[in-house]
């Protein structure tokens, strides 16, 4: 009788998840194409999992169709009312951050592209790889959010500040080089199944204390640039600039409302 060699375990709606036995990986591979409050805690759920079973020494996070991530759902996002907003890019921030401080090396496949909250989640992953012709945007600004994911703060050491500003600002698509550039490195066209295997055969106690050394002390200087980042994002989620397409509010018209409430 024939080995088994993927199991799936749990049983969700947004999200599938199976044991890669042979490399002892998780893999977590999102339905849809955007996230939304039910990804959100299903993913939750799972990574709480796997902080409880270091027997697993990879997870793997990839998606269906030929696209990673493409952030939240536009038009769901509209709908949302200032707290509920916040608490859900509350959730990928505290998600994008047990990335780092999981026992298991986190591999992304971000396949032919990723935008949003997907590339900040892609970018608190250990290990990146893509097709050489992925497209990536931070196109937050023009849904009149700014990124809370660790941009700001806990990702901030890894990213060239010169490369981040421009495609920040700018919202251009950019690829390959300029992703590069970022800081964000990618194994382009690289097999999965090789870097899981590598990672498998690797001594699980050195794995996770390098993970330990790399991530650990960084993560208590962030406290003070994470709770910044926040209280950016809280502040542009108060302009409701969110919920529109364009006539977006103007700095005075923004000042303005701030005043009202204060009085």
């Amino acid at each position: 009788m024939k080995a088994l060699t993927r199991v799936p375990i749990f049983s969700y709606n947004t999200i599938a998840t199976t044991l890669l036995i042979p490399t002892k990986s998780l893999e977590i591979k999102f339905r849809k194409t955007f996230l939304n409050a039910e990804t959100l805690f299903e993913l939750e759920s799972i990574l709480a999992w796997a902080a409880t079973h270091t027997e697993v020494q990879s997870l793997f996070i990839t998606s269906y169709g030929e696209d990673f991530i493409q952030g939240f759902d536009p038009v769901e996002l509209k709908e949302l009312s200032e707290e509920k907003i916040k608490k859900q890019f509350q959730k990928i921030s505290t998600i994008a951050q047990s990335l780092l401080c999981l026992s298991q090396t986190v591999v992304v496949d971000m396949k032919k592209g990723t935008r949003g909250v997907g590339l900040e989640l892609s970018l608190a992953a250990d290990i990146r790889i893509a097709s050489s012709e992925a497209t990536f945007c931070f196109d937050h600004l023009s849904l009149g959010l700014t990124p809370t994911c660790g941009i700001f703060s806990f990702l901030k050491t890894f990213l060239n500040q010169n490369v981040l500003r421009s495609l920040l600002l700018s919202g251009v698509e950019f690829k390959k080089e300029s992703f590069l550039a970022l800081g964000g490195w990618c194994e382009f066209d690289r097999d999965a199944c090789a870097i899981l295997t590598n990672i498998f055969n690797q001594a699980p106690i050195a794995r996770m204390q390098a993970k330990r050394g790399l991530y650990g002390v960084q993560q208590i200087v962030n406290q003070q640039e994470m709770e910044i980042e926040k209280q950016i994002f809280n502040a542009t989620v108060h302009s409701k600039d969110y919920t529109k397409k364009s006539d977006f509010l103007s700095p005075s018209e923004f000042k303005d409302k701030v005043a009202e409430i204060r009085n």
